[in-house]
C-alpha cells in the first residue's frame, strides 16, 4: 500500500470560514504535531518478545485515524500497519503498543509491533498525513524515511527521546540508546550503552 502525502483536510473557499472553524483547525493541527514516537524496542535481548512502540502526546487525545507503519530500509516496502483508532492517550501522556501481554503498562496489544532490525523506519500517520517518523541503522545503501539523519541500530536496547518528547526533526539528535527500557514511563537519564566497542552516551554522542 502506498500512502499519499497530500493533506487530509478538504479545500475551503476563501471567506467561508467562521472563527470557530478556524480555531478548531488550529487546535487539531497543534494536537497532532505534539504526538511523537517517544521510545521503541524492536530487538530485545535473546529473543523477539517484549517489543513495543511508545507514543507521547496530550493526555486524553483521541487516536482515531492514527496508525503506525513500518518501512523496510531494504527497498522501502511498507509493512506492519497498526491501527490506533478507538484509543486515547492515557492521563500520563504515554501510549504503549506492546507485542504481548507480558509488557507492563501496555495500552494496546498487537504482534505486528515486532518491527525489523535496522536499517528500518517506523512512521506515525494520521489519515493521509505523516506525523512523525524514526529511522535507525546504516542507510548508506537503504531507504530512509525518518527525520534528519538516522539514529543508532542497537541490539538488546531500546531507543528513545532524551528528554521525553524532545523533537528537533533529527533522529540522530533526538533518539539515544537507553540502558533500561521504560514503556509507559519517562525515559531514564544517565548511564551509557556500549555497542560494537563504541560507547553511546545517553545524550547521543559517540566516544571511541
Amino acid at each position: 500500500m502506498q500512502l499519499s502525502t497530500k493533506s487530509s483536510y478538504p479545500l475551503v473557499k476563501k471567506g467561508s470560514w467562521g472563527i470557530s472553524a478556524f480555531v478548531y483547525l488550529i487546535l487539531t493541527v497543534s494536537a497532532s504535531s505534539q504526538v511523537v514516537i517517544n521510545e521503541v524496542l524492536y530487538d530485545p535481548p535473546s529473543k523477539d518478545a517484549g517489543c513495543f512502540v511508545e507514543l507521547m502526546g496530550p493526555p486524553g487525545l483521541s487516536l482515531d485515524d492514527y496508525f503506525l507503519l513500518g518501512v523496510n530500509g531494504e527497498g522501502g516496502k511498507q509493512y506492519n500497519l497498526i491501527a490506533l483508532s478507538g484509543h486515547r492517550v492515557p492521563s500520563d501522556g504515554y501510549f504503549v503498543v506492546a507485542q504481548d501481554e507480558n509488557l507492563p503498562d501496555a495500552d494496546l496489544i498487537d504482534g505486528k509491533v515486532d518491527f525489523q532490525n535496522g536499517p528500518d523506519n517506523i512512521e506515525l500517520w494520521r489519515g493521509e498525513k505523516k506525523i512523525d517518523a524514526v529511522g535507525y541503522g546504516d542507510f548508506s545503501e537503504a531507504v530512509f524515511t525518518g527525520e534528519g539523519d538516522p539514529t543508532f541500530d542497537l541490539s538488546g536496547y531500546s531507543i528513545g527521546r532524551r528528554p521525553d518528547g524532545a523533537d528537533t526533526d533529527n533522529n540522530s539528535s533526538d533518539f539515544v540508546g537507553l540502558p533500561i527500557a521504560s514503556p509507559g514511563k519517562p525515559n531514564g537519564p544517565g548511564a551509557a550503552v556500549v555497542s560494537e566497542e563504541k560507547l553511546f552516551s545517553s545524550w547521543g554522542f559517540i566516544k571511541r
